[in-house]
């Protein structure tokens, strides 16, 4: 395991309190200690209240706030914090669009998990 990995602290947005569990169970497996969040704005208020993560995979369709909107308002007071949007329904647009906001990077559900070890060793 990598010893930067131990050390991660990852925020997890998702609507689908399944996925929020597959999610945090995998990246605990992986050494990492994530956080879970339903809904975009009380992600963005812990943020705004200096939690401290590394790394935030968010959701792209959620019914108060979609991704597209909780990135934008991250990118807003955290510029620079690697920012992975998640879905399984995206198309070329959401994808050209999600960029144009700051997104890092995407992940297409269902998850494999090498994946997330690759985002985590970044």
């Amino acid at each position: 395991m990598n010893s930067a990995t131990s050390q991660q602290h990852i925020m997890i947005i998702d609507d689908e309190p399944g996925v929020l569990t597959a999610l945090k169970l995998m990246l605990g497996a992986m050494g990492a200690n994530a956080e879970i969040f339903e809904r975009g704005s009380d992600a963005i208020e812990a943020l705004k209240a200096g939690s401290d993560f590394n790394l935030i995979l968010c959701d792209l369709r959620m019914p108060e706030m979609d991704g597209f909107e909780v990135l934008a308002a991250i990118r807003e007071f955290l510029p620079d914090i690697p920012f992975y949007l998640i879905s399984g329904h995206a198309d070329d647009d959401d994808i050209a669009h999600a960029n144009s906001l700051g997104m890092t990077g995407f992940l297409a559900k269902p998850f494999d998990p090498e994946e997330i070890r690759i985002i985590l060793a970044s």
